[in-house]
């Protein structure tokens, strides 16, 4: 029984940064072009469910691209 307390109690402490490595990768992958940002036509091209509303409204510095944490803000 404390094998498997201890085994879900690793999980439990592991699981939110492999998300978070997880939604790096999807940056990474959506960022066609490296540039360190996303365009409104790569975010298209990945998640088309994005509305260009909710894309604008990511853009918290209005600099009309996703920095990796704005994208966070969609993608989860």
């Amino acid at each position: 029984m404390r094998h498997i307390l201890a085994a879900l109690t690793v999980v439990a402490f592991t699981a939110p940064a492999l998300a978070q490595d997880e939604m790096m990768k999807d940056f990474a992958t959506v960022d066609a072009d490296a540039s360190g940002s996303v365009t409104w036509e790569e975010v298209q091209a990945a998640l088309p469910e994005v509305t260009e509303d909710i894309y604008q409204s990511a853009d918290a510095d209005g600099s009309g691209d996703l920095s990796e944490e704005e994208f966070v803000q969609i993608s989860g």
